[in-house]
């Protein structure tokens, strides 16, 4: 076994597997600072560009409506507009494209490219115990992409990724222990010696960290029982469908995709926070379905093709200031994550955009694109031109390159955006 596979310990405990956090006590000499990550977030119906975009370029612009909702988390992000894939189009095929950069989706014949996130994994091949996790608030098309093209399918019954992150046996076993969180009984009760023996080994500030860890661990469970409707489950009436007998169901409300995303956001974080990957992908689907928000009366689909509707747009806004703070919530909790001298937000390039620009008419030039943490020079608006749009792709080579990637091109971007640093 290498020494990149051992630097994390692992508490077990019969099914029950925990990689614990990055702690310097028991960092190697050679590795005194965390290790760097990448968290790629494409949200699929676009953001309505007057509310998202500010006005002015440069570090002094005033905040849109949208970023607004960002708070003061304003010096760990940069803002992009007038940047997209050049000959993309396709509409909704350019899901596809959006982390690939791969033109004309939707030509007969087409195949795809590899994706950031895959490209990037190969940096860190054998480093963790995944090499990346796609996930999606619902089953859909992929996001990441094998060089070869093919698709990697999203996990999405957060569940599954629970028992992939932190359970280790066979199905049965797996199964079991599921049951018992089911009945409120933590996988952390039967650590608790482990742990305990662990704390007595390591520095005060590792063990606020362990501490701070392991109670986001007991969250999750409880987040994941809520959510996914497992306690109090009456048993099936003869005649009627069961539940899958291999993992509990999922989201009761499929029109609930910022609801689902918020989970999938937790899971993200403590996948990052222990080392289990160091590259996560999100995908955030749009529903046809109306959302459960006060005051939607439409469906996000039908919304999202406003037509310039003054109330549909109103009623969007509503939905896409609520994913707004979806994303400031997921910021703020990797920026309170403490690692070593710094935050988890500090070591983890946070890219959060949409493969549309204007949704109403399908457009995929002008992607709101915003980058946050990883040790970037943030606080700044970059505007490229709105009718000649820079490469986002060009981007991606900036993620590569303070990943630790030696690149100066990835799909159709040669070279990086310079104001970005």
């Amino acid at each position: 076994m290498t020494p990149a596979t051992t630097r994390r310990q692992i508490l077990r405990a019969g099914t029950a597997m925990l990689t614990l956090p990055w702690l310097e006590s028991l960092a190697p000499a050679a590795e005194k600072s965390p290790p760097k990550r990448m968290l790629t977030i494409c949200t699929s119906f676009g953001l309505y560009g007057p509310s998202f975009f500010p006005a002015k370029a440069g570090t002094g612009y005033e905040p849109s409506e949208y970023l607004q909702v960002l708070g003061d988390l304003r010096d760990q992000y940069t803002v992009f507009s007038g940047i997209s894939h050049p000959d993309i189009g396709g509409d909704h095929a350019s899901e596809a494209c959006f982390l690939t950069s791969a033109k004309h989706p939707t030509r007969p014949g087409f195949r795809n490219s590899v994706s950031l996130d895959v490209f990037a994994s190969r940096h860190v091949a054998g480093a963790t115990r995944f090499p990346l996790m796609t996930l999606s608030t619902q089953d859909s098309s992929p996001l990441s992409y094998t060089a070869t093209g093919a698709g990697i399918p999203a996990m999405s019954v957060p569940s599954q990724i629970y028992a992939r992150m932190f359970l280790a046996g066979s199905q049965g076993d797996v199964q079991k222990e599921l049951e018992r969180l089911r009945r409120g009984r933590s996988m952390l009760d039967r650590m608790r010696e482990r742990l305990s023996d662990l704390n007595r080994s390591v520095s005060p500030l590792d063990r606020q960290q362990i501490a701070d860890y392991t109670e986001a661990v007991r969250e999750l469970e409880k987040q994941l029982v809520s959510e996914e409707a497992w306690v109090n489950r009456s048993k099936p009436m003869a005649g009627e469908p069961s539940p899958t007998e291999n993992f509990p169901s999922p989201f009761a409300d499929r029109s609930n995709s910022i609801g689902r995303a918020k989970v999938l956001f937790q899971l993200a974080r403590l996948a990052l926070q222990s080392d289990s990957t160091r590259i996560v992908t999100i995908f955030i689907r749009g529903m046809d379905e109306k959302p459960p928000i006060p005051g939607i009366e439409d469906g996000h689909h039908n919304l999202s093709h406003h037509g310039r509707n003054p109330a549909k747009i109103q009623q969007l806004k509503v939905i896409e200031k609520s994913k707004m703070s979806a994303f400031r919530d997921l910021l703020v909790s990797l920026r309170g994550t403490r690692e070593g001298d710094g935050s988890l937000l500090d070591s983890t390039q946070v890219l959060i955009g949409s493969n549309l620009g204007d949704a109403s008419g399908h457009g995929t030039t002008n992607l709101p694109i915003l980058l946050a943490g990883g040790g970037h020079r943030h606080g700044r608006h970059i505007a490229g031109d709105a009718a000649n749009n820079t490469p986002l792709a060009k981007l991606f080579v900036n993620m590569l390159q303070k990943f630790g990637v030696e690149t100066d091109r990835f799909g159709s971007g040669t070279g990086t955006i310079t104001e970005l640093s």
